[in-house]
């Protein structure tokens, strides 16, 4: 160290004097013990360097042990009095700034991390000063804990007697605690390159640090890295593990710095690529080139990343801003791979799978920690908070997860009530979905909610289903051809040089950085509102679809879709970095959704939004009710009806169309699903009745 304690504590109360830090510890007392830290920006510290006392910052980062222990006592002596009050620092520059650049090298050093929390443990008091009643005299002696073991005194500080003589007891009534928090944290998706895997550190809060966070909570943790033994089935090992105790957290705010990292270039870059115009389909092209085609539903990606705007209403109502996109398809169409696209452009993105995912799952959930006792563990979807959870085999997740993603899609929120822990956690993501069909590929001539695991609440809180087939087609599947060969092609060529890589430039418009940086501008600085025009367009195309229902008999579409379109058009003019939405964002808007609503929702070329919304169409709830009355007439007479009674009269009633074998296997179909809903119940005489 350059300086003495004595001198390095004249070096505190001076700056104490000199700034405004001395006025704020002023105010202190009187609002302990609600106030009991004093927290210190670190670059007013150098800049009081510079001038006063060279190198004292980076003896403070060297040496944080000493260089805050006497800060405490400074500030105790500066004020004079004997009120436990903290230094800290916060704003530490960020040498290391992730946790798998720690090494053993900054142990014992201040350390700043910017990290994501991924599990919390509930706050609970920790012994600092253990008081120690003597069996022998009755008398207390204190002892400071310096470890996580409590220690007990050698001997009695009032009577003299050593231990074994006398012993002692621990008086919790005379001993001082403080509040406890561990938590562990993990490094930012975003902040990870492909393949590299996050690394987790854990990290101590105390006094009244602890309870400042909550998982998914991204966070800059300035403190100091320490090392703790770990023990192997009791056995002292040379292995230690690097934990952090936590000296400030500069908590990252939520929405207000997530463009915070781009320069004056970068926003100069984004503005000209916006005046180009077209930008969209120029995002759309540079979205994912190695895919063939599938223009549309790029289309729709691109507006997912840069979302609707999100309202509050004056009741506290929330509107959600995020779009949820789902793809149901044939395997082998690329979904997977425009996933993990998605997951690397769009900011804050995590790719993830329903059928692989940790003890967490998607959602959230108490675990059991290594001393065993239960802690809040953050999953996808609240790790993704503010961005995009890509969620590959949707329709394989837990059931656990089945049950808490609904309040994470509309509500945005995930609550979780287990083992004593009730707590709420933000998950305001956008979520994109990726389904195979249940029997491998997908049937044309079978609705869309009998081919996939998902249950329909969650089906129906999509803005938009995407159907992705493969089905061959010789003019196109020349053109995919073409189109593959000559991707590899220009793979081959990148790795001769830079001339032959010129033609690579023409698979990618829009470079993968500036499209990120662009969404984040985007997101920070764009709030559009709908025009006149674009409300009239918007309320026409609704209220069109809507009077269907006079000629068809069904519903077109429902208040969801009609919410889809406007966070679609809002989504079309923020990518266009517009204030306003005009009508060709509506018009944008409409077409998505209208396709949508005719490739999954239709039946017969009627489109009916209850196949999405209930799971059973209109025509399917009147074959339904028909059956319904065949079996309580086929019941009338010998109490229960069998199997081909039903279909003989159902066919002969002109119920289904079709061959005799078709007609019975949708007429099995539909009983089915009549006995999986308990409106029949199969009679053990080989027959149905109903309920």
């Amino acid at each position: 160290m350059r300086y003495t304690e004595e001198e390095i504590k004249s070096i505190w109360l001076d700056f104490f004097k000199i700034t405004d830090y001395g006025k704020t510890l002023m105010g202190i007392p009187h609002q302990y013990p609600d106030v009991r830290s004093l927290y210190v920006n670190y670059e007013d510290i150098v800049n009081y360097s510079t001038i006063y006392a060279e190198d004292f910052n980076r003896d403070l980062l060297e040496h944080p042990d000493t260089y805050l222990q006497i800060g405490e006592q400074a500030i105790r002596e500066f004020l004079d009095t004997n009120l436990k009050i903290h230094l800290r620092i916060t704003h530490i520059p960020a040498d290391v700034g992730e946790i798998r650049k720690l090494r053993t090298a900054h142990l014992g050093k201040f350390v700043s991390v910017k990290a994501i929390v991924r599990r919390s443990t509930e706050v609970r008091p920790r012994l600092v000063v253990g008081a120690f009643r003597c069996s022998g005299c009755g008398g207390i002696t204190r002892v400071i804990q310096e470890s996580q073991r409590i220690t007990e005194p050698v001997k009695c500080s009032v009577c003299g007697n050593p231990k074994p003589k006398v012993r002692f007891k621990l008086d919790l009534g005379e001993s001082t605690f403080e509040d406890y928090q561990s938590i562990e944290v993990q490094d930012m998706p975003e902040s990870l390159r492909g393949g590299e895997q996050p690394q987790r550190i854990s990290a101590v809060l105390e006094d009244d640090l602890a309870g400042m966070v909550v998982p998914g909570d991204r966070v800059v943790l300035n403190g100091i890295l320490r090392a703790r033994e770990i023990r192997i089935q009791n056995a002292r090992s040379t292995e230690f593990r690097m934990y952090l105790e936590v000296n400030s957290i500069d908590k990252e705010p939520a929405e207000e710095d997530i463009a915070e990292e781009l320069t004056e270039e970068d926003i100069e870059e984004i503005k000209a690529l916006a005046s180009e115009g077209n930008v969209i389909e120029k995002l759309r092209d540079s979205l994912a080139p190695t895919i063939y085609d599938m223009e549309l539903i790029k289309e729709a990606l691109v507006l997912q990343m840069f979302g609707g705007v999100p309202k509050r209403m004056p009741d506290g109502t929330k509107i959600r801003g995020d779009i949820h996109v789902l793809l149901v398809g044939d395997p082998g169409t690329a979904k997977s791979q425009l996933l993990q696209r998605m997951a690397d452009l769009a900011p804050r993105g995590i790719y993830t799978s329903g059928k692989g995912s940790s003890a967490a799952g998607l959602t959230a959930t108490a675990v059991r920690d290594e001393t065993g006792r239960w802690t809040l563990e953050a999953g996808a979807l609240v790790l993704a908070d503010l961005g995009l959870a890509a969620i590959d085999e949707i329709d394989k997740m837990s059931a656990t997860d089945r049950d808490s993603i609904y309040q994470a899609m509309e509500q945005q929120i995930i609550t979780v009530t287990k083992a004593g822990i009730y707590a709420t956690l933000m998950s305001r993501c956008s979520i994109l979905g990726a389904a195979n069909p249940k029997y491998g590929r997908f049937d044309r001539n079978t609705p869309l909610t009998e081919q996939i695991d998902l249950p329909i609440p969650l089906l129906s809180r999509f803005d938009v289903i995407f159907k992705v087939l493969d089905i061959p087609d010789k003019d196109r599947d020349r053109e995919m051809a073409d189109y593959i060969l000559r991707v590899h092609l220009v793979g081959e060529r990148l790795q001769l040089g830079e001339e032959e890589a010129i033609e690579a430039q023409q698979l990618q418009k829009i470079p993968p950085e500036l499209i990120k940086k662009y969404v984040k501008y985007a997101k920070k600085y764009v709030f559009p509102t709908l025009s006149e025009e674009a409300k009239s367009i918007i309320e026409k195309e609704y209220l069109d679809m809507r009077a269907l229902y006079e000629k068809t008999q069904t519903v077109a579409i429902t208040p969801r879709q009609l919410e889809a379109m406007i966070r679609l058009a809002e989504a079309s003019a923020r990518a266009r970095l517009s204030d306003v939405v005009t009508a060709e964002d509506a018009k944008r808007a409409v077409r998505i959704v209208k396709y949508f609503l005719q490739d999954v929702s239709a039946e017969g070329g009627v489109v009916d939004a209850d196949i999405i919304t209930t799971g059973t169409s209109k025509s399917k709830r009147q074959k339904i009710a028909r059956l319904r009355d065949i079996i309580r007439e086929i019941s009338e007479i010998s109490h229960y009806a069998k199997k081909k009674d039903i279909v003989e009269m159902a066919i002969q009633d002109g119920l289904c169309t079709g061959s005799a074998r078709e007609c019975e296997k949708e007429i099995e179909d539909l009983l089915e699903l009549m006995h999986r809903k308990g409106e029949i119940i199969y009679d053990k005489r080989g027959g149905y009745r109903l309920v």
